[in-house]
């Protein structure tokens, strides 16, 4: 394997993931401040959707991209399927219930004094909605980190919807899974150690930001 093809490899899954970890926290903690705020009808049943979709299979949200993004789909017309895009949109999909549950128990825990703070102010929604990203920014980094590390380490849905073509759509996680069933041990650790460091690297961030905060 070529060390050109290497940097191929991680430099995509990089991509990827980054890409999909800013889209998956920005709707998830909007989201997640908005049905903290608001009181509404099934509220508690839309929160125990967003806990559930944690736990779902990653190749689950790969078919429901897989089967909009196809021919027949409802976004077929993009011709998405089988691109690095189409992974994006998949670790999406599959990040946005994490991010939102994370940030969640986090409103739950901490949200009611900064609520309370911000009603004996009179502050109005829109600035009560940028109190709480800032008051909660270090758990908000949090989120991203850990995000980020369940995406890079994605590789049933990315496999589905990417294909694992050389060149394309090929990434770490993929790559290490080919390279183990046709029996390229080296290989498969050489990815995976990198893999790995990187992992760390997400843990060190998380538990710097957690002695800062």
């Amino acid at each position: 394997m070529e060390v050109i093809e290497v940097i191929e490899i991680v430099t995509r899954s990089l991509y990827v993931t980054v890409i999909a970890t800013c889209i998956a926290t920005i709707v998830g903690v909007f989201f997640s401040i908005i049905i903290y705020l608001n009181n509404f009808p099934f509220k508690k049943t839309i929160t125990t959707i967003v806990n559930s979709l944690m736990s779902t299979p990653p190749v689950i949200m790969g078919l429901i991209v897989f089967i909009l993004l196809s021919r027949q789909g409802l976004l077929g017309k993009f011709q998405l399927l089988f691109t690095s895009q189409a992974m994006i949109v998949a670790q999406v999909f599959l990040l946005i219930p994490i991010c939102m549950s994370l940030t969640l128990d986090c409103l739950n825990k901490f949200g009611k004094e900064i609520l309370d703070t911000c009603k004996i102010l009179q502050v109005g929604k829109k600035d009560t909605i940028l109190i709480f990203i800032r008051e909660i920014r270090y758990h908000i980094i949090t989120v991203i980190i850990a995000t980020f590390g369940r995406g890079i380490s994605e590789v049933g849905a990315v496999m589905l919807v990417g294909g694992n073509i050389r060149g394309k759509t090929r990434v770490m996680t993929t790559y290490i899974a080919q390279s183990t069933s046709m029996g390229n041990f080296d290989e498969s650790l050489m990815i995976a150690a990198i893999l790995i460091s990187i992992s760390f690297v997400s843990t060190y961030f998380i538990r710097r930001l957690q002695r800062d905060e």
